[in-house]
């Protein structure tokens, strides 16, 4: 006869090998299916931001967008608002081939030119590509026998480079 307390009466609780093989893949599924339908909300949380300028295109180094951008008729030569987050922590005016420079992006610096973009000032131009992007100053037409310095840090490129007036 059993008891109240009988043991064998009682289910066994699920094993701990089922629980350690079992318990990752659910728990990995829930949290799949979370950021699934977070996504189809809009939220957006892992991707990449999406370059609505040029000069954003530029500094994010995304050259297909640059020639999207180009196509539907924005201006090589023109200023636009770069966010923040995209260069640094603040947000930019500047021009797409600014943006390429700081960015450090030299291949987007020669598609830029082709695509009718001309250098953003002599100077300003040449101090920023000596400053962070020294193998596109003969893209600019100067000549230097000294050999490039240290790149510098993308603040310190801003503020010797593009003094605020």
């Amino acid at each position: 006869m059993t008891g109240p307390l009988d043991r064998d009466a009682l289910p066994s609780p699920p094993s701990s090998l089922l629980m350690r093989v079992a318990l990752p893949p659910l728990i990995g599924l829930l949290v799949l299916g979370g950021y699934v339908g977070a996504e189809a909300l809009g939220f957006r949380g892992l991707a990449s931001p999406e370059a609505d300028t040029l000069s954003e295109a530029a500094a994010l180094g995304r050259a297909a967008r640059v020639l999207e951008l180009v196509a539907a008729g924005q201006d090589p030569n023109g200023r636009f608002h770069v966010r923040p987050g995209m260069l640094d922590v603040d947000g930019h005016d500047l021009e797409p081939v600014e943006a390429a420079i700081l960015a450090r992006h030299a291949e987007l610096v020669r598609l830029l030119q082709r695509s009718g973009a001309t250098e953003p000032g002599a100077e300003r131009g040449a101090c920023l590509a000596r400053a962070r992007l020294p193998e596109v100053l003969s893209d600019f037409g100067v000549q230097t026998a000294d050999p490039p310095g240290d790149i510098v840090d993308l603040a310190t490129a801003m503020r010797n480079c593009m003094p605020v007036k």
